[in-house]
């Protein structure tokens, strides 16, 4: 390995630290998004079968231990009782966001690597062409070794450079459609709790009795 860096040059460096750099980014990635995995079931529809049950506390107690991302938001508009749509709707929210922050933490990095490990072996491509080219005018054809070494260098750093950049950019388009799906259920668990309360509320009202 160690042989194989040399031979594609200095650009060869900044490469194989992107290459590291990628893969500790997948693996934590990988584990965030694997840990925030999705609820078995419609976990929404579910709270809301609870709460029509009047078993808010024990619904509370389920959800506290999920790590499903709706589910943080579920308990963010169930857990606390004297409270009005509109400030579950904030709490929720507010709860949403933070997941998402914590989902999304990192992930525009590896599109980010994606692009400059191919512009850095398009930089090795050309260095390399220019270093065979000058070995060639300072020795003549008669040596082909120069030139051939010049264009080893190039296709290696062009063959690193891509080797780096494609497995970045997939894993980048997986994180990203995962965190988007995760953002969608999380909606979702939010409307179906807001819903629910526009439904109880009026009907709240129409059994009050009259002063």
């Amino acid at each position: 390995m160690l042989e194989f860096i040399a031979r594609g040059g200095i650009v060869m460096i900044p490469i194989a630290a992107l290459s590291v750099v990628a893969l500790a980014l997948i693996g934590e990635k990988a584990v965030v998004l694997a840990s925030a995995g999705r609820y078995r079931g419609d976990l929404a529809a579910h709270a809301v079968e609870m709460l029509r049950k009047g078993a808010r506390t024990e619904l509370v107690r389920e959800i506290t231990g999920l790590r499903a991302p709706e589910a943080r938001v579920l308990l963010a508009g169930v857990g606390p009782v004297a409270l009005g749509s509109a400030e579950r709707g904030t709490l929720m929210e507010t709860e949403a966001s933070r997941v998402m922050a914590r989902l999304e933490e990192r992930v525009g990095w590896l599109s980010s690597i994606a692009n400059v490990a191919t512009l850095l072996g398009l930089l090795g491509t050309v260095t390399g062409m220019i270093r065979a080219f000058a070995g060639v005018k300072a020795a003549g054809y008669s040596n082909p070794t120069v030139l051939s070494g010049g264009i080893s260098e190039a296709l290696i750093t062009t063959a690193a450079g891509l080797a780096v950049a494609i497995p970045s950019l997939v894993c980048y388009h997986l994180f990203a459609n995962a965190v988007s799906r995760a953002a969608t259920r999380m909606e979702l668990a939010a409307a179906s709790i807001l819903a629910y309360m526009a439904e109880r509320t009026p009907a709240a009202r129409l059994t009050r009795p009259a002063r």
